[in-house]
């Protein structure tokens, strides 16, 4: 496969990748008001989960096919959590100022700072040696376990919220539905599950030719598939949350902007990992990844808590040092490659 073919296929499948996900959360946000989900569940959780769904679908796309190694279902995963916090919340902070809700500072920054350490603690469990290389292990239980938190998570959300605040769809579901009312919403529901599956094919099959283009690339040039899935798989399936929060610090809606970023670097955690390696009877982790990577993930999860907790707000100048310190981190990643 030539350099300009690759490339083609990279551009082509993250724009498939981007259509899909909008697809994707028109159709499972109508669904969510169809069946009277609170609004605040529908930003935690819809909204994150389908931000994230490019992550998903090319890690599962990765460990189930023969020619791309587990190096970047994991670092896809890992590098989109440090994108996530470091280019996309710095971005968003520089375009405006982010004030951020002392519910997310006491509940999920210390959730994905807790998570990222287990993460990086399970894995140090079990080391696997193959001749004169060393690779770490993160075992089926450990994804077992990211699924039942996972889980816990979103059912205590959604228990919190429904007694702490008013449903605004309630009324309206609660009233008698005429037959004109009746048959609109058959006719909305079968709308809403027909942009979810098409948004989800989508997915599917522009994480295939994002994969195929950037395992090109990556063989072309010389790079190892690790570095590929830490920086050009990792910002490409990050799209959906850069084009989000982007958007939302430019229109002062916090909330969004922050929360879709933290939310999503749950999700990757939780589900996708928990998804990969339950279904991949664990994952490999090699000793750059546990000695380099998942480290500056932890340090990243950290240092936007403290940011957040200081002054409860994410600043421009913040925001520069957040994306400088990405910027620092993919030069030093091509440094070590070359």
């Amino acid at each position: 496969m030539g350099l300009i073919t690759s490339i083609i296929l990279l551009f082509i499948g993250g724009a498939i990748m981007i259509a899909g996900g909008e697809l994707l959360v028109r159709g499972a946000s109508r669904l969510a008001s169809l069946l009277g989900i609170p609004s605040l569940v529908v930003g935690l959780t819809i909204v994150a989960a389908c931000t994230s769904a490019p992550e998903l679908t090319v890690s599962l796309a990765a460990i189930f096919r023969e020619n791309v190694g587990v190096d970047v279902a994991v670092g896809n995963v890992v590098g989109s959590n440090i994108f996530n916090l470091l280019f996309i919340l710095g971005l968003s902070a520089i375009i405006c100022p982010i004030q951020t809700s002392s519910q997310l500072i006491k509940r999920e920054i210390p959730l994905l700072i807790v998570i990222s350490l287990l993460f990086w603690g399970i894995s140090w469990i079990t080391v696997e040696t193959t001749g004169s290389s060393t690779r770490y292990h993160f075992p089926c239980w450990g994804g077992l376990l990211f699924l039942i938190m996972f889980l816990a998570y979103n059912i205590w959300l959604v228990l919190n919220v429904r007694a702490t605040r008013a449903d605004p769809l309630k009324d309206q579901i609660s009233q008698e539905p005429t037959p004109q009312r009746k048959h609109s919403g058959i006719r909305e529901f079968f709308i809403s599950i027909l942009l979810f599956a098409t948004g989800l094919a989508f997915l599917i099959y522009g994480s295939n030719q994002f994969i195929d283009g950037a395992i090109g690339i990556a063989k072309i040039a010389g790079v190892s598939e690790l570095i590929i899935g830490l920086t050009i798989i990792a910002a490409g399936t990050s799209l959906p949350e850069l084009v989000v929060s982007c958007i939302a610090a430019f229109r002062g809606k916090n909330d969004i902007a922050i929360g879709n970023v933290v939310g999503s670097n749950i999700f990757n955690l939780l589900c996708i990992i928990g998804v990969v390696s339950t279904i991949g009877g664990g994952l490999s982790v090699s000793t750059e990844m546990i000695v380099r990577d998942i480290p500056v993930m932890v340090v990243t999860a950290i240092l936007g808590g403290i940011i957040c907790i200081t002054g409860h707000r994410v600043t421009k100048g913040e925001g520069v040092l957040l994306f400088l310190s990405y910027v620092g981190y993919v030069a030093y990643l091509i440094i070590c490659s070359t």
